[in-house]
Order: C-alpha cells, then structure tokens, then sequence
C-alpha cells in the first residue's frame, strides 16, 4: 500500500513540474497533436518496444545506423573495466557537429574563462537529450522523446581524456510515434532546479537501487546526474567539504560513478539501472557553471541518497 501510494505521489509530481516546466517555456506538451512525439515531454513514461542497443568498448561505439523516432530507449552496456559515458545530442540548425565539439573541448580545459564560454556555447548550440554512465557490472537504459533526424552518440569519458580525437557515431531516427503519459514508468522523481544557493537536486521518493527515475532539468543551465557510491553514513557536509578541500581523512568515494548524461534546460530523460547494488550514494553535477566555470557540484549540487 505504502509503495503504491509513494508511486501515485510521485506521479504527480512529476507530472506537475513537467507542466510547470513547459508554462515557463520548456518543450512543449501540446505540439503533439501536430508531430506526433516532439521534442517535448508528451510521452516519457512510455517504453519503447525496440531498444536502440548500445555498445561501448575501449575501440568505439556499436549501435543500430537508424532507429524509430519519438520515444526512444536506449540500452547501454560495456565490458571495458573503466567504464564509458555516452552521450546523446544533436546540433541545432546551422551549427555543425565539429562546432559542437569544439566548444566541449573548451568546456572540459579546467581554465574557468573558457570553461564558461565552451558551456555556455554548447548549451546554446546544441539538444542534449541525457546519456548513460556505465560500468560491466551496471548497465543503464536512459529514454527521452527525441525527433526524426540524425542525432550524435559520444563516448565523453574518452571525450575527456582526449577531446583532440572525438569518438561519436551518427544514428538516422526516422518516423514518428504518438505518445502517452510521461510519468507512467516512473518510481521516484529527481529536478534538477535553481535556488538561490545555487543549482541542486530536488529529490522525490527515490529510496530503492532498482527505482526507474524521472529526471527533469528545470533549470537555465545543463545538468547531468552522476550516481557515486560512497562510505555508509556519508553526509552532504562532507561530501561539500571535499570539494571545499576541508574533508579530513579519507574520501568517501567508493567506487566508479554511474547515472544520466547532460539534459538541457526544460528537457526530462528517465533512467533505468541494471544491477546496481543497494548502498549509500551521492548525485553530483560536474557539469561546470556558465559564469564562473567552477563545476556545479562545488556548488553544491550533490545529494546524498540511501538505496535499499
């Protein structure tokens, strides 16, 4: 009863911040009757019957060279022991793929005037729809609507480590399929808002390792949501404290990060884990400010969480 009750809540929820969110000039809702599953949040809650199945190793990614448009499912797995980060985008019109990149590798120097500048560049340039942070042993579905056109898989981990040589793969969506309710899917709701302290996450019943979690970027600026374990009984005050460099001790950090990619702004993907144990963990935002270049968990944006 309790859960069924939790998950009714957290329906509602969800659904009126995605309405909030579209009133405030998100995606919008309505357009469906016109395009059948836009670019807005019309039909998250939906699974797709195909999953676009991704494969990322140490020499590239392996996926399908099209794939239905809409709702669109993508399941991610790997079996290189660091572990890969795909993310999904795609340009806006009249900005080019290289474009795109070129402001990345801006974004990602760790210098804070053009960090700022390279974030605030992709944000403007391009719609990030999420992606899946991955390891052999957790694999990850992440689901976003996303329209007929080309649209750019990136392995940002190897992005990071050498953002000279991008390693992408173009995948044609072709079609268009109607959508239902967005919240249908979802056992606990994660917003990814302004405060005036800053950007944080907005935690809604997430209390379970197997929780298919709605994430919903209410925010100006994009967001991503790594999932790290960390040491039992962790505290947002330490993990802030480690960023302050204060944290006496150890680092609580136990293990490699899983979780979802970068969302723009008005922008929702729901993520599903595989296999990921029950435990303690923290959601962080490394994505870096747009003004100061300072990474958004720095800031603040991080939560710790228990998992059952």
């Amino acid at each position: 009863m309790r859960s069924a009750l939790l998950k009714h809540g957290v329906r509602a929820t969800a659904a009126a911040a995605l309405v909030l969110a579209t009133s405030l000039g998100g995606p919008a809702v309505a357009d469906t009757a016109e395009h059948g599953d836009p670019q807005g949040q019309a039909g998250l809650g939906l699974r797709a019957p195909r999953p676009v199945d991704v494969r990322i190793t140490a020499s590239g990614i392996e996926s399908p060279e099209s794939a239905q448009a809409g709702l669109v499912s993508f399941r991610v797995r790997t079996d290189d022991p660091n572990g890969h980060f795909l993310q999904a985008f795609r340009p806006h019109p009249g900005v080019t793929v290289d474009q795109v990149l070129a402001d990345l590798a801006k974004a990602v120097s760790h210098q804070p005037v053009p960090t700022a500048e390279g974030i605030s560049a992709v944000r403007d340039e391009a719609e990030l729809f999420g992606g899946a942070q991955v390891t052999p042993s957790v694999s990850e579905t992440f689901t976003a609507p996303i329209t007929a056109g080309e649209l750019v898989l990136l392995d940002f981990g190897a992005f990071l480590a050498d953002p000279a040589h991008p390693v992408t793969r173009t995948l044609q969506l072709q079609g268009h399929r109607t959508s239902g309710n967005p919240t249908d899917f979802a056992d606990s709701l994660v917003i990814e808002r302004d405060t005036a302290d800053g950007p944080r996450f907005d935690v809604h019943g997430l209390d379970r390792a197997a929780d298919s979690i709605l994430v919903h970027n209410s925010s100006s600026e994009l967001h991503e949501m790594a999932v790290q374990p960390v040491a039992p009984g962790t505290t947002d005050a330490q993990i802030q404290a480690v960023f302050d460099r204060t944290a006496p001790g150890p680092l609580p950090f136990t293990g490699r990060p899983v979780g979802l990619g970068v969302l723009s702004p008005g922008r929702s993907a729901l993520l599903e884990t595989r296999n990921l144990p029950p435990g303690t963990y923290v959601l962080l935002c490394f994505v870096p400010d747009d003004k100061t270049g300072l990474p958004h968990a720095v800031k603040g944006m991080h939560k710790v969480v228990v998992l059952t």
